[in-house]
């Protein structure tokens, strides 16, 4: 079992499992891949039934190993009220930190965009079969086009608050202080959750591209959503100058 998992694969992918070649080496699809719709749809009991169970099997499991370690989990009062109020100051920081305005421009600015996803597709489909000349545009050319915008659109909205998420993440790790990796010669999680967020916005970045391409009448918003995510680039890799050297388990080896 333990050959066929790949510790930590997960903390540093895009979620796509769809995508991934990785499923047969993740433990975490090998615990929500079989999951019925039903436990996969937020609104439905189902779901908070199976999130429950899992909290529940990962406090069993915390519980056992802090007592195999001599760990004491129960915080007095004073202990706890200190722990809330630095957790506070440090989503107070992230939260006004430049990556994370630059990721809610980014929203603000496509969200509208995507709504039209299925309006576009479609006045574009129409579009090209109405060609005066039909001859110009083969049937395999339209499926090609057609399919490229739907595969650009779907990694944008894909990646949208991913980025954010992975970025809050790097942001809240570097706040609270990762001297124990750095003397014990560990990768630092800041710059994982960085690098992989960093991926993402260039992903972003391609689909954008393409869609340049295919749709000149949006020139403006795309052109618009390619500078903050460059902005957006070069705020990340000055605030993480290490994140492409980070060394993703079982993606680079």
């Amino acid at each position: 079992m333990q050959q066929k998992f790949i510790p930590g694969i997960y903390n540093y992918c895009d979620r796509w499992c769809e995508r991934c070649t990785f499923t047969g080496h993740c433990r975490n699809y090998e615990s929500t891949g079989k999951l019925s719709p039903e436990q996969l749809d937020i609104n439905n009991k189902a779901f908070w039934e199976t999130i429950s169970s899992y909290f529940q099997k990962t406090i069993e499991m915390l519980h056992e190993a802090a007592g195999k370690y001599g760990i004491d989990l129960v915080m007095n009062k004073e202990e706890e009220k200190a722990y809330h109020e630095h957790q506070s100051f440090i989503d107070t920081s992230a939260k006004k930190h430049l990556l994370s305005k630059l990721c809610k421009q980014y929203q603000k600015l496509i969200l509208p965009f995507l709504k039209q996803n299925d309006s576009d597709l479609v006045d574009t489909t129409r579009a090209l079969t109405q060609h005066p000349d039909p001859g110009i545009i083969e049937e395999a050319d339209l499926i090609h086009t057609v399919a490229g915008m739907s595969d650009c659109y779907e990694i944008i909205q894909w990646y949208v608050y991913f980025i954010d998420a992975k970025l809050q993440r790097a942001l809240h790790g570097k706040s609270e202080g990762e001297e124990w990796e750095e003397e014990n010669g560990y990768q630092k999680d800041s710059d994982g959750s960085a690098r992989i967020a960093l991926m993402a916005v260039e992903k972003s970045m391609a689909a954008w591209v393409r869609l340049y391409e295919l749709l000149p009448a949006s020139t403006d918003i795309i052109l618009n959503a390619l500078v903050l995510l460059q902005q957006l680039q070069q705020a990340v890799n000055i605030e993480f100058p290490k994140a492409m050297l980070f060394k993703r388990p079982g993606f680079d080896g």
